[in-house]
């Protein structure tokens, strides 16, 4: 009876002491993210050529912002993607330059709550793209990057296009002096 209590007890203080560690966690990320300002969010961003990104892009995209899965006709060659946006190091640029938008739309949400649903949603985006570079990654690592390139790239490039347009357009509607600002960043 008495050894029961015992890892009752035990078990009682180790859920406690998980419930404390990830409380403690969240809030210091919170606290963290209250303090970050937007000249720090611009200065983080990677530039990448806006044109190029939309070039890509649009080859795969239809006119809804819909990932066509079978295109009638690829314009741009697989081989011209991979110069143009900078190869592997281009799409992990795009990759961190999706968890500055992240956190871009987190900063405009702490004025205006409403920007919620647009956070979230390049919440999903930004998983969507670090899936696509993390084949490509894995490909250099097998030796298949030639292969898997012109698939995974351009829905990488897709994917953050649609973000960036989606975090603009945030912005527009809000009509905030650094919008301006932003559209020259993306």
């Amino acid at each position: 009876m008495h050894n029961s209590s015992a890892y009752f007890v035990l078990g009682v203080l180790v859920l406690f002491a998980v419930l404390t560690s990830v409380a403690w966690h969240f809030y210091r990320r919170s606290r963290r993210s209250s303090r970050v300002n937007w000249e720090d969010l611009v200065q983080r961003l990677i530039w990448v050529d806006p044109k190029v990104v939309e070039q890509i892009a649009l080859d795969l995209l239809n006119h809804s912002g819909q990932i066509e899965e079978n295109p009638d006709e690829e314009r741009l060659d697989p081989t011209r993607i991979f110069s143009m946006i900078g190869g592997l190091k281009g799409l992990e640029d795009l990759k961190t330059n999706g968890q500055v938008m992240i956190e871009m739309a987190a900063y405009l949400q702490q004025s205006y709550p409403e920007a919620l649903l647009v956070a979230e949603e390049l919440r999903l985006y930004a998983r969507e793209l670090d899936w696509h570079v993390g084949r490509l990654e894995g490909a250099a690592k097998t030796g298949n990057l030639e292969i898997s390139f012109p698939f995974y790239a351009k829905r990488a490039i897709a994917t953050y296009y649609r973000m960036s347009r989606q975090l603009l357009a945030l912005y527009q509607e809000k009509d905030l002096p650094v919008f301006a600002e932003l559209q020259k960043a993306l």
